[in-house]
């Protein structure tokens, strides 16, 4: 299984509603060649958390491709967003590897919550800390402290494996899903929340860029089983 998840910007040359419509047919267009979709969802920004962006959109793709490892991730962007399909802005592309704390059932049927939410983001470790380092903390630390915010539903840390497009560097996205819009406001100023902000410059450097976004499931990814947090508990 190949995982892409791309950052959009910039103007779209349709509305989001007419693409989600494209990936979509991209996507059936592919089944049963060199590379199947087997889950697509594509999230739109709804506001920037953290300054002035030009971020548009979050797409993930989950797909298929032959057992002797030949497809790699640009194929598989470029299957479901040519290059026509999007907008004179940049595409920043990474293959992933996800880490599930806690499942992310918004995703798991067509279409999503009209009121569901989903803060996402880029994450950076710290100098002194290598990639490993940076994500077993993450796995064994953070995510036991943050994880417990009253409200939070799915949480999941892409690692990157790979640039696919672009030119944005980052060690990892952040994804974090809420029943609505005003759980997460009402979050903010919990202890839970505050314990996780204490933490954060423990591991990692505090210069990420957020987004809050609503999530649109055009193909159901395949499911992973319990998180992380799940499991332990």
């Amino acid at each position: 299984m190949i995982q892409v998840k791309a950052l959009l910007s910039g103007q779209p040359t349709s509305d989001i509603s007419a693409l989600a419509g494209r990936l979509r047919s991209a996507a059936d267009a592919a089944d049963g060649g060199k590379l199947v979709v087997r889950g697509l969802v594509v999230s739109t920004v709804l506001k920037y958390l953290t300054g002035p962006n030009d971020v548009r959109a979050l797409l993930q793709v989950w797909a298929d491709g032959p057992a002797d490892g030949s497809a790699d991730g640009g194929e598989v962007l470029d299957l479901v967003l040519p290059g026509e399909a999007w907008s004179d802005g940049p595409v920043d592309a990474w293959v992933i590897r996800e880490h599930v704390y806690r499942q992310p059932v918004e995703r798991e049927a067509l279409g999503a919550s009209p009121d569901g939410v989903k803060l996402a983001g880029t994450a950076y470790r710290r100098d002194d800390f290598t990639l490993e380092a940076f994500f077993d903390y993450w796995r064994d630390v953070h995510a036991r402290i943050s994880g417990k915010v009253p409200g939070l539903g799915g949480y999941v840390v892409s690692e990157v494996r790979e640039r696919v497009r672009g030119e944005l560097e980052t060690d990892a996205l952040l994804e974090l899903w809420w029943p609505d819009e005003r759980t997460y406001e009402a979050s903010a100023s919990t202890p839970e929340q505050a314990a996780a902000w204490e933490d954060l410059p423990r591991y990692a450097k505090p210069t990420g860029t957020f987004w809050l976004l609503r999530e649109s499931v055009l193909i159901p990814p395949p499911p992973t089983g319990p998180g992380t947090l799940e499991a332990a508990g």
